[in-house]
């Protein structure tokens, strides 16, 4: 019950500070979480494992970036490729094996 409370008032916090974002409440909360775990994993192996390492904190940043301004570059470009106006028509077809 109190962790709850404490999630719902984290969600309202990070909901009245994005103003213009792309990225909801819980994928924001989801990225930062992963993007953490991702470059603590970078972080740890940059010794043994340069160039994973590398990727790892480049990917870990990225998205803990992404979960803290709620906007994401990939998603704005999906966005205006796929626009409301390019309507799609699905047909679908229907196999009957005897």
């Amino acid at each position: 019950m109190l962790f709850n409370y404490a999630l719902e008032k984290i969600k309202k916090k990070i909901d009245e500070d994005c103003v213009d974002g792309n990225v909801g409440t819980s994928e924001r909360i989801l990225s930062v979480v992963a993007g953490g775990l991702i470059f603590g994993i970078g972080v740890k192996q940059v010794i043994k494992r340069p160039m994973t390492a590398l990727t790892g904190i480049s990917l870990g940043g990225a998205l803990i970036y992404r979960g803290i301004t709620g906007h994401c570059t990939i998603k704005t470009a999906i966005d205006k490729i796929t626009k409301e106006e390019d309507k799609v028509t699905v047909i679908e077809h229907r196999y009957f094996v005897k």
